[in-house]
């Protein structure tokens, strides 16, 4: 009788250090994600077809997935967004391109692994969220919209509510109800909002603060 083939050490090892050595968390998290079956939720890894060792394979790459989604929730908002710079950094598209995407389709919501808790789950997307805001205003005011809307100059300092809900990435709905409600800093003028640049920008900076206070360790 023959005995049972036990998984190859080496080979696992080899699998582990290369997904270690990816320079990000986020980076770590979207190869996992890659490396997970959609359907199954079962990790596989193109060099590993004994099926003996694919099960070995599935519980070292779901391993890791836990492992690196833990840690990048511990970090700190500053450590969140150097990580993501040096994730965007290395793709081949545009930086601008894959924010607008994101926050459009929210692919990030797929790096969640299944071992992650519901308050873990809350947490990534929220502090994703924030983080992609902060991009969208950092583009926003690097561009001319800042200073040209349809066609006329504007006041730098005071903008309306159809070009502060494309600032932060919302619809202008949404932003009208935020500030009806008091959520954002505005000013009603008659039937129309206005928000000065100021406010905003020290407005997301708080909602960045208030985040990073609310981040629980494991």
């Amino acid at each position: 009788m023959v005995p049972p083939q036990t998984p190859d050490r080496d080979l696992l090892s080899q699998i582990e250090a290369e997904i270690s050595a990816l320079p990000s968390l986020l980076a770590k998290l979207a190869c996992l994600a890659q490396l997970r079956d959609p359907n199954t939720g079962v990790y596989s890894y193109p060099t590993v077809t004994d099926r003996s060792r694919t099960q070995e394979a599935h519980r070292v790459l779901e391993r890791l997935h836990t492992q690196s989604f833990r840690r990048w929730l511990k970090l700190n908002l500053a450590g969140q967004k150097a990580d993501l710079d040096l994730y965007l950094s290395g793709l081949p598209c545009s930086r601008p391109t894959v924010v607008r995407t994101w926050i459009q389709i929210e692919s990030y919501r797929c790096f969640v692994p299944a071992s992650a808790s519901p308050p873990e789950r809350e947490l990534f997307v929220s502090d994703m969220e924030t983080l992609l805001r902060l991009e969208g205003a950092t583009e926003y005011r690097d561009s001319s919209q800042l200073r040209r809307a349809k066609g006329r100059t504007v006041d730098r300092d005071v903008l309306t509510l159809e070009e502060v809900a494309n600032w932060l990435q919302v619809s202008p709905r949404t932003l009208r109800q935020w500030a009806e409600a008091g959520e954002v800093p505005a000013c009603r003028i008659g039937k129309l909002w206005r928000f000065r640049r100021k406010d905003i920008e020290e407005w997301l900076r708080g909602q960045a603060e208030s985040k990073n206070s609310r981040r629980f360790r494991h």
